[in-house]
């Protein structure tokens, strides 16, 4: 590919993609090889604005300084701003692959150095096939085999319709040099494996299989934006006031739909998702059609994802709180249980009117053993007689016919005397302590 035929190639890319207004100033992430030292002279030549980013992960000693000192004297040379940053990525990838850490370090520290303008990175046809390759390898999904976006939110990637062989080809023709990362030359990397191995047999199969992949990876693209935002209507049905899905829209969803929108709703709950595959979105649909309102599955981080009878809720599992016996006295106004509960008792003047709201309850002083008021959770033998017309039953039953997620049953505030249960947060009062006639007190339960 001469030179001319480059500038064609990259400015159709550009014009395509929408990447770059003419004019707009540009972030050039440099790491002195061959593609980033093709990408800052064919922007050059096409008049963007252009700055320049390097990053020095002090991963490869001698030759990591080599390359800083390359971008240096290249972007001197040709009048281009430079920052250059020196993070030791080794360091920080404690519980992360270097790998991973490098590439995190080096879009976030890219992002801010670009100061709000669009930041352009190397990547070409090749990087694209062998990425495909890569995740084919894995196991990927179809997001994962569309490959490299040419545009991801700021990130541009304007060479990406070129392939390696043909940067090669325009800086030899400008007689520009570069340098070249001896990582990149061993097959101990499966990316370096793919490069080396696999794309030449799929070359010799079909020399222009770099422009197959691409036509496929845009096509999945556009599959994965359509399923995606059905996805995302899904869960909008699906969402409750209280931050749980109903469960129907989610099961009734088509297959395509639902994993995704499952996915989404680990995302939407603050789950990190790096950890999360194919195996927690099946044990997600089990739980869709798990029968047993109660049931539940563990997720990556702590998280867990439980069935509340015609709901689902997803959220970091934490450790129960502790939820002793306490004494109350009154007046009392204050919290309990590490705050997680406010609990409010006020006697009620003669004449004062009680406004009954939910959990607030009205009972009768001369019922109560004010020595021995407590409010605690639920025991063994708690019953509860909720009309007068209505037998004792146990506080169990109540709970279930109440449809009260299991994991709330042992948190719910219970507030008794040693004569019994006075009335039990969500579930109501003990018909027998309303009042009758004589001094009454007002109980408000507030909490989770």
């Amino acid at each position: 590919m001469g030179t001319e035929a480059m500038l064609e190639t990259v400015k159709q890319t550009i014009e395509d993609w929408r990447m770059l207004a003419a004019g707009e100033p540009v972030l050039v992430a440099l790491s002195g090889g061959a593609d980033s030292v093709a990408l800052l002279r064919v922007l050059l030549t096409l008049r963007y604005p252009v700055r320049a980013f390097h990053l020095n992960h002090c991963l490869r000693g001698a030759e990591a300084d080599r390359d800083e000192a390359f971008c240096r004297a290249l972007c001197e040379t040709l009048g281009v701003p430079l920052t250059v940053e020196r993070i030791d990525v080794g360091a920080q990838a404690a519980g992360e692959g270097v790998e991973a850490t490098a590439r995190r370090i080096r879009y976030e520290r890219l992002t801010a150095a670009a100061q709000g303008a669009k930041v352009a990175t190397a990547h070409t046809a090749d990087d694209n096939i062998e990425t495909m390759l890569f995740h084919l390898a894995r196991g990927t999904g179809p997001k994962g085999l569309a490959g490299i976006p040419p545009v991801r939110g700021e990130i541009i990637r304007p060479l990406i319709g070129a392939e390696r062989a043909q940067v090669e080809a325009y800086l030899a023709e400008l007689g520009q040099d570069y340098v070249t990362d001896s990582t990149n030359l061993s097959d101990d990397y499966t990316r370096n494996r793919i490069r080396h191995e696999v794309v030449p047999v799929l070359r010799q199969l079909n020399p222009s299989v770099c422009g197959a992949a691409a036509r496929l990876a845009a096509l999945l693209r556009q599959d994965e934006a359509y399923l995606s935002e059905q996805a995302e209507n899904c869960l909008t049905c699906a969402a409750r006031p209280d931050g749980a899905w109903e469960v129907l829209p989610l099961r009734n969803a088509h297959p395509a739909v639902r994993s995704r929108a499952l996915r989404l709703l680990a995302a939407q709950s603050s789950m990190p998702m790096r950890d999360f595959t194919t195996r927690h979105i099946e044990a997600l649909e089990r739980l869709l059609e798990n029968p047993n309102p109660s049931a539940e599955c563990g997720l990556p981080h702590g998280f867990l994802a439980r069935r509340e009878y015609g709901a689902v809720r997803l959220d970091r599992r934490e450790n129960s709180i502790d939820r002793p016996e306490i004494p109350l006295s009154v007046p009392f106004d204050g919290a309990v249980w590490q705050g997680s509960v406010q609990i409010s008792l006020r006697c009620l003047e003669k004449k004062q009117v009680f406004y009954k709201s939910f959990n607030t309850f009205c009972v009768d002083c001369g019922t109560i053993d004010f020595a021995s008021l407590c409010v605690r959770t639920r025991r063994a033998g708690d019953r509860l007689r909720l009309t007068e017309n209505g037998g004792s039953r146990t506080l169990k039953k109540l709970l279930i016919d109440r449809k009260i997620p299991r994991c709330r049953r042992d948190g719910l505030a219970v507030i008794a005397d040693k004569n019994g249960v006075i009335a039990v947060q969500d579930i109501g009062m003990d018909h027998s302590r309303r009042p009758q006639g004589g001094a009454r007190m007002q109980i408000k339960i507030e909490g989770y």
